[in-house]
């Protein structure tokens, strides 16, 4: 998604203003647990603070299809992000500055990678299908928010499992 200075600057207000939408298939193999992604609808504005200063003001937002991590079964989960990002167009003003990150550009402002960041930072990390989500039984397997087993599952703390022991000889 790339914004060309040259437009920005011919531009009268000294503002453009975009709606695109941007496919993000190459994230189905990085990030796992994704098992689809919808096109991520990218929509904002870009706007010249002062002669060398640039601000890009972005929303989006897309739904991602996630294995769930307790149960495995697929949920859907929209993603909606909101992002400003400062970019300048001379080298020795860029870095950081006023507890934010000034990018440096050329001639052309690419989006995409600020796009792609803020998708993967607004993944859950462990998602899952409800907060109520049994899982599965670590014994047998079978999923405890669709069926019930009879499963007997004893967690003993394995330093404690000597003192298991004493208990049963009485």
């Amino acid at each position: 998604m790339l914004i060309s200075l040259q437009k920005l600057n011919q531009e009268a207000d000294q503002r453009l203003t975009f709606n695109e939408t941007i496919q993000m298939d190459s994230l189905l193999k990085e990030v796992p647990g994704l098992i689809r992604l919808e096109p991520v609808q990218v929509k904002g504005q870009v706007v010249k603070l002062d002669s060398h200063l640039i601000e890009a003001d972005v929303e989006q937002s897309t739904r991602a299809a996630l294995t769930c991590s307790r149960c495995l079964t697929e949920t859907e989960v929209p993603v909606n992000v909101r992002w400003t990002e400062r970019f300048t167009d001379v080298e020795h003003l860029a870095g950081e500055a006023e507890e934010r990150e000034i990018h440096f550009v050329d001639n052309e402002l690419d989006l995409t990678p600020y796009v792609r960041e803020a998708l993967l930072l607004a993944l859950p990390y462990a998602p899952v299908c409800r907060e109520d989500c049994k899982g599965l039984c670590p014994k047998c397997g079978i999923n405890r928010n669709a069926e019930s087993c009879e499963c007997q599952i004893e967690a003993i703390d394995p330093r404690l499992a000597k003192l298991q022991e004493l208990l049963k000889d009485k």
